[in-house]
């Protein structure tokens, strides 16, 4: 039973690059002239000559996607399916899709994915057919560009290797990208496991070997396994524990720079922690030697943190460490929008005074207090403007739910209506107030619903405290009549006027 024939993906695509290429290559030019009007007043005219009919870079985004997911779904086919139902066809396995799905891929719209798969057939890299009612097409990538010009020779070599004892090949569901990794993987696993190529280039190291090249896990392995016959386990702890001790305080000395003397442990992790904060958010692409670090942390002891001399307690001395590593945050957010601005070395170079950190330069560390207060006092100024908005807008929402609760019981009781209003039905007016609600923001909207349904709830009739202060103050200031009868005057009786 005849196979089809495997897809090497990034030879596929490196068939198209060339094809790509040589197309934008023989794009013709186009000359015009383009026209200048200089501050005299003089046009000056430029001969300039643009190439037409050139494929857009985003056309290869899109094939490259093409060809994965096309060679996903004939893997998936050539070890589902019998090989024999595309031996004798025409065509090869093909991919049912759409503009919409093709742009989730590709993260752009099915208009984009329309335009570059009309050039893409127009180039003679796809074929599509139309397939079904919701816009879906079968896409079938071109023998040329998945197997190359030597297309039907290497096919029919693969049906006459394919075939051992009558039994198809199945193909696993990758590419050839996955087999080469595979391969690394299987490599890298030998090499940690202690063997490896010799000098004459075969299989022999063994795990004891001394070589040099080894990895450095493999040379401790064995340098631990050769000591491990004398002494203790206690004994092997403690030497390597003095071991490692050595070893830190030696890339102490030979690396660390050295801080100011006498300086308590907590002012020298605040004043290591702004240098280092500052060497990684300023200068992350510069190396600084021990010497150039010391002169750095001695600029900011001096200028920034004034020697520790000044009176703080714990929670002061917080807050000051984040405002200067919040200051520090600022200048790289600058720097980086600004890339062409010039920013000074952390210490004086030639000038005194003019490091970044010395306090005489005011356009460095020292001028930062001074812009974030400008900052903050802008954004108080919009606090306090964007407070006043907010109760504008409240008193406006207050004024208007009264006024709409009015002209709602107006209506129900058929009262004389405001000149705005005065021909509108109920719906017309709840749509008027809808929309006036809708401007102020979606809580007043929900404000004047509600409000609105619990009106519709007592068929709009106003409760007893919206009366009017007029119809109050009359209905104290009358006169009264109760009639009592002579049975509620017996024993210590109380009535209450209805």
């Amino acid at each position: 039973m005849p196979t089809l024939q495997k897809i090497d993906n990034s030879a596929a695509f490196s068939r198209f690059l060339a094809l790509y290429r040589a197309k934008n290559d023989a794009c013709g030019t186009t000359s015009f002239v383009r026209k200048k009007t200089c501050l005299d007043g003089t046009i000056i005219e430029t001969p300039v000559e643009r190439r037409t009919g050139l494929i857009p870079e985003q056309v290869k985004t899109t094939f490259y996607m093409m060809l994965q997911k096309y060679v996903d779904n004939y893997n998936y086919v050539a070890g589902a399916l019998p090989a024999n139902i595309y031996a004798q066809a025409e065509r090869y396995p093909s991919l049912l899709t759409n503009n919409t799905r093709l742009g989730e891929w590709c993260d752009c719209t099915d208009k984009t994915i329309y335009n570059h798969r009309k050039q893409l057939e127009a180039l003679g890299v796809i074929k599509t057919q139309f397939r079904g009612r919701k816009n879906d097409y079968e896409l079938w990538i071109t023998p040329e560009i998945l197997f190359g010009d030597g297309s039907e020779e290497s096919a029919s070599e693969g049906q006459k290797t394919g075939v051992l004892g009558g039994v198809r090949k199945t193909f696993l569901h990758s590419n050839i990208n996955r087999e080469i990794l595979e391969k690394e993987n299987k490599g890298k696993e030998l090499l940690i496991s202690g063997y490896g190529e010799n000098s004459y280039g075969g299989r022999g190291r063994a795990e004891h070997s001394t070589d040099t090249t080894a990895p450095a896990m493999m040379r401790t392995a064995q340098s631990e396994g050769a000591a491990a016959g004398g002494g203790t386990r206690a004994e092997r702890a403690a030497e390597s524990q003095e071991k490692r001790a050595l070893q830190a305080d030696e890339f102490k000395n030979n690396t660390l720079p050295a801080l100011p003397p006498r300086l308590e442990k907590y002012f020298a992790d605040m004043l290591l922690g702004i240098w280092l904060h500052a060497w990684r958010v300023l200068w992350p692409n510069r190396e600084f030697s021990k010497q150039q670090q010391e002169m750095a942390i001695a600029a900011i002891y001096a200028g920034v943190c004034n020697r520790f001399d000044d009176g703080r307690d714990a929670k002061g001395w917080a807050d000051w460490q984040a405002r200067n590593l919040e200051k520090l945050d600022k200048a790289a957010k600058y720097y980086d929008n600004h890339p062409d601005a010039y920013l000074p070395d952390p210490y004086a170079v030639m000038v005194k005074g003019k490091g970044y950190f010395d306090r005489e330069n005011e356009r460095g560390f020292a001028g930062l207090e001074a812009w974030m207060k400008r900052d903050e006092v802008r954004a108080e100024n919009r606090r306090r403007i964007n407070d006043e908005e907010h109760e504008r807008r409240r008193k406006r929402a207050e004024t208007l739910l009264r006024q709409a609760r009015r002209d709602f019981e107006r209506l129900k009781a058929q009262a004389p209506m405001r000149a705005e209003v005065q021909h509108h039905t109920e719906m017309q007016l709840w749509n008027y107030y809808r929309l006036i609600f809708s401007g102020l923001g979606k809580k007043y909207e929900q404000l004047f619903a509600q409000q609105y349904l619990e009106q519709q709830a007592r068929n709009f009739v106003p409760p007893s405290y919206y009366q009017p202060k007029k119809r109050k103050k009359t209905y104290a200031d009358a006169a009264h009549v109760v009639q009592v009868e002579e049975w509620m005057t017996w024993g210590d009786w109380h009535y209450t006027e209805v």
